[in-house]
C-alpha cells in the first residue's frame, strides 16, 4: 500500500472518478450507437422511448456538468433524472402484464437509479464531486443492470 499526501490523494481520487465517467458514457454512447429503433421516430408522447431519450440527454449533461465541476448544474440534472416522468399509464399497464412477477426486479433498477440521483443531488450541494461520482457510478450501475436484462425484453412487448 503506498502512501501518498493528502492533497495527492484527492488528486488521484479526482483522476479515477473522470476515467471512470468517461469510460462509462463511452459505453452508452456505443451502446445508443449500436441500438436498434424499436418505434416510430414520432413517438407518443409518455412513451418508455421518450423517458429514455430523455434521461440520455440529461445523462450527457451531467457528465459534462462533473467534468466541469459545475455543482449547481449537477444539482439540477440530477434531480431531473431522480423526478423522470413516467411512461403512460397504458404503457406501464402492457409492461406489468407482460412481465408479471418480473416487474418487481425491473422496479426495483428504476429505485436504484432514483436514490443515487437523490444522493447525487446532496453531493453536489455539498461541493463533494467524489460522492458525486460515486452516486453516478451507482445511478449508471442501476440503469446498466436494467438495459441489461430487461431492454430486449421490453421492446418485444412494446413492439
Amino acid at each position: 500500500h503506498i502512501l501518498l499526501p493528502e492533497r495527492m490523494m484527492f488528486t488521484f481520487k479526482k483522476i479515477v472518478v473522470v476515467c471512470t465517467i468517461l469510460t462509462i458514457t463511452t459505453v452508452v454512447n456505443m451502446s445508443i450507437a449500436n441500438e436498434s429503433i424499436t418505434s416510430t421516430p414520432n413517438a407518443d408522447k409518455g412513451s418508455l422511448k421518450l423517458v429514455m431519450q430523455g434521461l440520455l440527454v440529461d445523462t450527457q449533461q451531467l457528465t459534462k456538468a462533473m467534468l466541469t465541476e459545475d455543482f449547481t448544474r449537477i444539482e439540477k440534472i440530477a434531480k431531473n433524472i431522480a423526478e423522470h416522468p413516467k411512461p403512460s399509464m397504458a404503457t406501464r399497464m402492457k409492461l406489468m402484464k407482460a412481465m408479471g412477477a418480473e416487474m418487481a426486479k425491473f422496479k426495483a433498477n428504476d429505485s436504484v437509479v432514483h436514490g443515487a440521483a437523490v444522493d447525487m443531488v446532496k453531493s453536489a450541494q455539498n461541493k463533494d464531486i467524489i460522492g458525486v461520482g460515486d452516486n453516478f457510478q451507482a445511478m449508471i450501475g442501476g440503469c446498466l443492470s436494467c438495459h441489461g436484462e430487461f431492454k430486449a425484453k421490453v421492446s418485444a412487448i412494446l413492439k
